[in-house]
């Protein structure tokens, strides 16, 4: 069976989180525009918010927020901001060790439209995506940059496989 087979047989909707890693979004300093416009294309495609939060650059903050987004019911969780290099950059070694898969395909693809679009500042990310399994249950968690540009890249290619990532994840 191709993927295209295996997508129609997918999950249509699913229950989300989007969760903000920046200390300035998280004090006040800061809009979160890249967060407010991943709600906003879910929603607009017909998901289920369970939960936006915006927490700081700390590890124990951005692994309780994907906790709580489990324990809320999401199924998908994407993550805005700390994929860089700076020091204070720790969203993939806060979520990384809750992966029981990591799909690096994704942060593959997704460098690759970065570069046709920023060109080689796009090996300063290390966007990824993983599964974690846990209770029956199977989450997918999809790791951005911050910028909002990287937002509207970075959701098209969500919305085009989250429910497959899901499928697969479950079985």
């Amino acid at each position: 069976m191709g993927a295209e087979e295996h997508k129609k047989k997918a999950p249509k909707k699913f229950k989300f989180a989007v969760i903000t890693v920046s200390d300035t979004a998280s004090r006040g300093e800061k809009e979160d525009k890249s967060g407010k416009f991943l709600l906003e294309e879910l929603e607009k495609a017909g998901h289920e918010r369970v939960l936006y939060k915006v927490v700081p650059d700390e590890k124990m903050a951005i692994i309780g927020a994907v906790v709580e987004a489990f324990e809320k019911g999401a199924e998908v969780v994407v993550t805005s901001g700390g994929t860089g290099i700076a020091s204070r950059d720790v969203t993939i070694e806060s979520v990384r060790p809750l992966f029981d898969k990591e799909l690096r395909g994704f942060g593959d693809i997704f460098r690759l439209l970065s570069y046709e679009e920023i060109g080689t500042a796009a090996v300063m990310t290390r966007a990824t995506a993983g599964i974690i399994r846990s209770s029956g249950r199977t989450m997918a968690v999809f790791c951005l940059p911050g910028s909002l540009g990287a937002a509207k890249t970075g959701i098209k290619l969500i919305l085009n496989e989250a429910g497959h990532v899901l499928k697969h994840g479950g079985e």
